[in-house]
């Protein structure tokens, strides 16, 4: 990974980690839908103000906006409804921590997936040093599923797999593409997915009935922890491999302690600290495995195949 790799990833920590306090602001008054639906809306208005400024064209391919579409379920819909709903059983430093597992979906996926970015043997144990620092941190209360706790903790682990094959799936079919159409593209999808249901449970939020608090944590979350960081992401994950760009998920957790102690007065439980530095191990050893990082170049238009970008990303995949 290059230093620009590395200061995007840093970037990313500080502002993904800040969102898991945000949502625990929200949760005071939203639910974990209208959580996730403020985020879109609000984000995809940022997003769509970059994508208009560039002036490019939205792809016309239905193959395109077909996997725009999976991507917007898996790595946006799903995840952004399961960790608020988390972080209604437990505190935000810990569902951060807990996020942490993306890496490991990623690794696994990407061997079944992308052929290039194999499961090493050091990736492998990188992974499993990784759970092992998962486990100490869930700890054996995972075991009763009866527990507000542990279904909150199970939920978000849930959304860092789904985080996961969002991520895996962009590199296989989406490679390739521009990346902050994509961003938008895949935002407005998952909103679209969002709103009937925001609806159909009767929670819509209304910004003019929230407290001042609840506004500004809203505002953090659509414009920053959605509207900059997805453009970035995006950005990163076309330029490096996927387990690489999912380390994000291993940096934000040491934000989030920071935010959480700041803002939440939440103190960190002594499993995070050991739990924590397994997971740190993990990541360096899995970054040592990693392959050469994949440069993508912008498709270029004078190219039959290049003017369609879902073409773009199948010749990738292949």
């Amino acid at each position: 990974m290059r230093p620009i790799h590395l200061l995007a990833l840093a970037a990313l920590s500080l502002i993904w980690g800040a969102s898991f306090m945000f949502i625990k602001v929200m949760l005071d008054e939203l639910t974990p839908i209208a959580i996730a639906w403020a985020r879109l809306a609000g984000g995809g208005l940022l997003i769509g103000a970059v994508v208009a400024s560039l002036r490019r064209g939205l792809p016309r391919s239905r193959v395109y906006w077909r996997d725009v579409a999976v991507v917007g379920l898996f790595g946006s819909a799903i995840p952004m409804v399961l960790i608020p709903w988390g972080e209604r059983e437990i505190p935000s430093n810990l569902a951060a921590v807990l996020n942490g597992a993306m890496p490991f979906g990623v690794a696994i996926l990407s061997t079944i997936f992308l052929p290039a970015e194999r499961l090493t043997k050091g990736k492998a144990v990188g992974v499993t040093i990784g759970f092992v620092g998962l486990a100490v941190i869930i700890g054996p209360d995972a075991l009763d599923l009866r527990s507000g706790s542990t279904q909150g903790q199970l939920a978000v682990v849930a959304a860092a797999m789904s985080y996961a094959a969002g991520a895996v799936f962009t590199r296989r079919r989406l490679l390739g593409v521009d990346t902050t159409t994509l961003a938008g593209a895949q935002n407005t999808m998952a909103l679209l997915m969002l709103t009937p249901l925001l609806f159909l449970a009767g929670d819509p939020p209304n910004p003019l009935h929230l407290e001042g608090r609840t506004v500004a944590a809203a505002l953090g979350l659509a414009l920053l922890s959605q509207g900059v960081a997805v453009i970035l992401y995006f950005w990163l994950l076309s330029n490096v491999e996927a387990t690489q760009a999912s380390f994000v998920t291993y940096l934000a957790p040491i934000a989030a302690q920071f935010w959480g102690w700041l803002v939440l007065n939440e103190v960190p439980a002594l499993a995070l600290a050991p739990g924590l530095s397994l997971i740190i191990l993990g990541i360096v050893v899995v970054n040592r495995s990693a392959r050469a990082p994949v440069q993508v170049s912008a498709p270029q238009p004078a190219s039959a195949s290049a003017a369609d970008p879902a073409a773009e990303g199948e010749a990738a995949a292949s």
